[in-house]
């Protein structure tokens, strides 16, 4: 399986943290804690980044207050970079994202289509007390995800790295839609945790960022198109490579190459 190494930033130190304590309670050692952080995520995302560029692993970046209480998590992130083609993975995130610039609030989630929302994460609402918020079906192909949790492959990376204009807050989507655009598949995959913040969108900074952000991206609109109907000669193709019944019965049950995330058989595959 593929090498881990989980990243995250605390102002204090990480023995105060839950995602800490949830490290050591699964086993592993593979992580480094930036602790007395005053700097902003996406430049200590970017130096880590920098730091391994070329090397064979797989970087989480996880917030400070996340309980990871996967015991399959390594199985679960390997499978989603090496099946399923991923350059970047989250728990919760959208196949369609419109900026509106009249909405006042811009995220992964408010004012977009819920029917392209994607993953699930257990909260805290008050106390010990938690409630888990099902998105959608996972695991899913995405345009933008929460940063909550963001596992990034550095052999398939390059050079897309955070804005480091946006400290805080809107980093994760800056840094997501930058990846689309240089042709990186994007997804979601299924791995229990447990986040104790529910996010604020009230702060200066926030509405600070968001002006950053909407003056970076305009109004633009970032999707998962789905897959064309073949026409013509491409039809034909599909359908002289399908006579052979051998060649055929060995990709249905493949990834599409379309890059949709599904199997042959349940994209492409339908239309031959």
């Amino acid at each position: 399986m593929r090498k881990l190494f989980i990243v995250s930033c605390t102002r204090g130190r990480k023995e105060e943290t839950d995602l800490y304590r949830s490290l050591r309670k699964l086993g592993t050692d593979r992580f480094r804690f930036i602790e007395n952080n005053r700097e902003g995520l996406s430049t200590c995302y970017n130096r880590i980044l920098d730091e391994k560029t070329g090397r064979d692993e797989i970087v989480i970046f996880v917030h400070d207050d996340v309980t990871i209480g996967d015991l399959f998590l390594h199985e679960k992130i390997t499978e989603a970079f090496d099946q399923k083609n991923y350059a970047i993975a989250g728990l919760a995130g959208t196949s369609d994202f419109k900026i509106h610039p009249d909405v006042g609030v811009t995220s992964c989630f408010f004012g977009q289509r819920p029917d392209a929302f994607s993953g699930a994460v257990e909260h805290y609402i008050s106390g010990s007390s938690t409630i888990m918020t099902v998105y959608g079906p996972t695991p899913k192909r995405c345009v933008a995800l929460d940063g909550l949790f963001l596992a990034i492959d550095l052999r398939k990376i390059g050079h897309v790295r955070f804005e480091e204009r946006l400290a805080f807050h809107f980093y994760d989507l800056d840094f997501c839609l930058t990846a689309h655009q240089a042709g990186l598949i994007l997804g979601t995959i299924n791995v229990y945790v447990t986040h104790r913040s529910g996010g604020g969108f009230s702060s200066q900074a926030f509405k600070e960022a968001q002006t950053t952000f909407r003056a970076k991206w305009k109004e633009g609109q970032y999707r998962i198109d789905p897959p064309r109907p073949l026409q013509g000669v491409d039809k034909l193709i599909m359908h002289e490579a399908n006579v052979r019944s051998s060649q055929a019965t060995h990709r249905r049950n493949e990834l599409c190459y379309c890059g949709s995330g599904r199997k042959y058989k349940h994209c492409h595959g339908q239309l031959a």
